[in-house]
């Protein structure tokens, strides 16, 4: 019921938004006839995506450490490194990339949610990012073996 209501939110709206350049990505990778552009610049554009969402995650990390205290001198330096990991990710080829993105999620993800269930982070961030973790991880999951079909 409570993550229902939290998807009923215009955060949960926007959240959900978040995905259609990775869902956009999918279908490409099912129709790639229709991709409107050479799909080398969509792939680097869809990877650099990745990068900047793992960017900001690690940058919330920050704000909470600089805000509330929560964590220790070690957020930020785990901050950090979805910074460095998707500037990495950027210079592999497309299914390493994309590996590499859903190991980030899913580290990020695990945190942001354990985060807010012990009340370091509000619980419907929590609630969210479970949801958008677990969706994003499935699309780019399903975009590598569509790719390798």
């Amino acid at each position: 019921m409570g993550l229902i209501k939290s998807f009923s939110t215009l955060t949960g709206a926007a959240a959900l938004l978040g995905l259609l350049p990775f869902l956009a990505g999918l279908f490409f990778a099912i129709f790639p006839a229709l991709l409107p552009i050479d799909a080398v610049i969509y792939e680097r554009a869809m990877l650099g995506y990745g990068a900047a969402i793992l960017s900001f995650l690690g940058g919330v990390r920050w704000g909470v450490r600089l805000g509330s205290g929560a964590g220790s001198e070690l957020t930020y330096v785990a901050g950090i490194l979805g910074s460095i990991l998707g500037f990495i990710t950027i210079l592999m080829p497309l299914n390493i990339g994309l590996g590499m993105l859903i190991f980030g999620f899913l580290v990020y993800g695990a945190w942001d949610v354990w985060s807010g269930y012990t009340g370091a982070l509000p619980s419907d961030y929590g609630r969210i990012r479970s949801v958008m973790t677990l969706f994003v991880c499935l699309v780019l999951v399903m975009i590598i073996l569509v790719r390798l079909v």
